[in-house]
């Protein structure tokens, strides 16, 4: 059994194609997994719920928000009761619990296929080449999961929505989902008609989400308890309490007005009102700036027959008002906000080797870095990044790169560059250094021999390599030495 995952920033669910259709491999009435990681010397590690509770205890045993963390350069591990974790660590035990409990769900329903054989994983739009390759490896290495593809959150929950009962074909849509970490935007056409049953026109992604509203709505409460004692200290055990008061009070303030906290912290206890005028005005920014992001998408669409709200924060009334307001004559749709992604990630799994299922872009350029005019100038000063592949390019995305053996039998390092630049040439600090590409074993190279590297992203976003000797026409082994964050 091939299985879909929506790996979240909050929560993390599975799911699987069940006699045709998607459904969740969760037990009864579980809204997701908790993407929430705990240690202690004694427990040891936990996963999801149990973890979650132990937080009121232990908050500094803590880790959530992990997948936002990935590209994170400050953050490189953390220390849980006194043991080092660093991040593939901590990914590849969520997703390792996440694959369990689909087994679990495996059993429950009595399925024929009792083996998972492996999953398609859902990442944000614009995750990066790293990234991308950080959670594979730490889904094969550490999960033990293996990763037959990604594929991009709004993506998924287009093609979940154009396979359910009521989708319709032939028609365009746009994509918003609010998730935990990032708010995430695609315009996605279904035509079974065309040679590409799902075309992905444009996409794009903040790393703005849920968790943002949180913060800031944990915000204002703590400042209505200094209100009530202004000599309040906030301790890790507090913020802890705070922070769960604000994801119950979000939740409550989408069906209705006004949302009451009570906390007790240390000697004091708290009443709080908290209206949903006032949530809206402390976080009109950050729905305006996925705003934007939308009118940029949508002014170079074509015509967007219905505009499909997912994620979890697209619960919140804000998010509808905003694009009545904007878009007052595109229906709105909400659509299995925690469920539409994994959904989707499931129905993708069982049709990755068809070529005509999906057309999707790639999301960035990726190109080599050269010395121009060297032997003109020999100067190491003027360094350009010559593009390979292009942003925009159709998936799978292909180009070629050449480079000359500087001395006979050695080997070949390019530096590889990841930018959203379209020009052929362009100077190095417009993009990212993301890595090295290794070329070894040009049996019978001669000083000057051409190598011809070609660079491929597959539909996944991930890079394959292939190196030839034009002059010997022999293969070498390559490889792409990715940076850590």
């Amino acid at each position: 059994m091939r299985i879909g995952i929506d790996f979240g920033t909050s929560f993390s669910l599975p799911a699987a194609l069940i006699n045709g259709s998607p459904a969740t491999l969760l037990p009864g009435g579980q809204y997701g997994v908790p993407s929430v990681f705990y240690y202690d010397s004694k427990r040891k590690i936990l996963i999801g719920k149990p973890a979650e509770d132990r937080e009121k205890f232990f908050p500094e045993n803590i880790v959530r928000n992990v997948k936002m963390e990935i590209s994170n350069p400050n953050k490189k591990n953390f220390v849980l009761d006194g043991r080092t974790f660093d991040k593939k660590e901590i990914v590849g035990n969520i997703l390792r619990e996440v694959k369990q409990i689909a087994l679990v769900g495996i059993e429950h329903r009595q399925l024929v296929s009792q083996k998972i054989d492996g999953a398609v994983i859902s990442v944000p739009a614009a995750f990066t080449l790293r990234e991308l390759n950080f959670i594979r490896d730490a889904a094969q290495d550490v999960a033990g999961l293996k990763v037959l593809g990604f594929i991009r959150e709004p993506v998924a929950a287009a093609i979940a929505y154009f396979n359910a009962p009521a989708g319709k074909d032939e028609k365009t849509i746009l994509v918003y989902d609010l998730g935990g970490g990032t708010c995430d935007v695609a315009i996605v056409r279904s035509d079974k008609n065309s040679n590409e049953w799902y075309k992905v026109i444009d996409s794009d992604m903040k790393r703005i989400g849920g968790r943002d509203w949180d913060k800031l709505l944990g915000e204002l409460i703590k400042r209505k308890c200094r209100e009530q004692e202004p000599q309040i200290k906030f301790d890790l055990k507090a913020q802890a309490k705070i922070l769960k008061a604000a994801v119950e009070v979000k939740h409550n303030l989408s069906r209705q007005k006004k949302a009451f906290v009570e906390l007790e912290i240390g000697d004091d206890y708290f009443e709080i009102e908290v209206t949903r005028d006032e949530f809206e005005k402390i976080t009109s920014e950050l729905l305006q700036e996925t705003m934007r992001m939308v009118d940029k998408l949508e002014s170079n669409a074509p015509k967007i027959d219905y505009i499909v709200c997912v994620g979890g924060s697209s619960n919140m009334p804000q998010v509808r008002e905003a694009f009545k307001k904007n878009y007052p004559n595109i229906e709105i749709k909400l659509f299995e906000p925690e469920k539409a992604i994994a959904f989707g990630a499931a129905i993708y799994s069982e049709h990755l080797t068809e070529e005509t299922f999906l057309h999707d872009i790639c999301k960035f350029s990726y190109g080599a870095k050269y010395i121009e005019n060297f032997d003109k100038y020999h100067d190491r000063n003027r360094l350009r990044i010559y593009n390979v592949i292009y942003k925009g390019d159709a998936l799978p995305a292909s180009g070629n790169s050449n480079s000359y053996a500087i001395d006979a039998g050695t080997d070949t390092y390019i530096a590889i560059y990841e930018s959203e630049c379209t020009e052929k040439i362009y100077l190095p600090e417009k993009g990212t250094h993301i890595g090295e590409i290794e070329i070894h074993g040009l049996q019978g190279s001669k000083k000057n021999d051409l190598t011809i590297l070609t660079m491929t992203i597959d539909k996944s976003g991930l890079m394959n390599l292939k190196a030839v000797d034009k002059r010997t026409g022999k293969s070498a082994k390559v490889e792409i030495k990715l940076k850590d964050y």
